[in-house]
């Protein structure tokens, strides 16, 4: 069951509350017996590491083109090989 949580609007406390999807929402502040109001929060998400990596990919190639500006076209034949590898994945 996931982790939701709550605001009060009166005391502005927050609540955390463990709870089906499928129930509903609990309606009062159990300190003050306000209103509350759901709080969207940053989640985790399982994920392969292939995945991450696949999201890092912009890295790469932004790394690729910097040190190409740098070198200003000196490149060594095994750097240009290697930046030529990275902006082709």
């Amino acid at each position: 069951m996931p982790f939701y949580e709550y605001s009060c609007r009166r005391c502005d406390r927050e609540t955390t509350v463990r709870h089906d999807m499928a129930d509903t929402s609990p309606r009062s502040c159990p300190l003050c017996g306000g209103r509350l109001t759901r709080i969207i929060s940053p989640c985790s998400i399982a994920r392969s590491e292939t995945d991450r990596i696949r999201d890092l990919s912009w890295i790469d190639r932004d790394l690729s083109g910097r040190l190409r500006k740098k070198a200003g076209g000196r490149l060594s034949p095994g750097l240009r090989k290697t930046l030529d590898r990275l902006d082709s994945d």
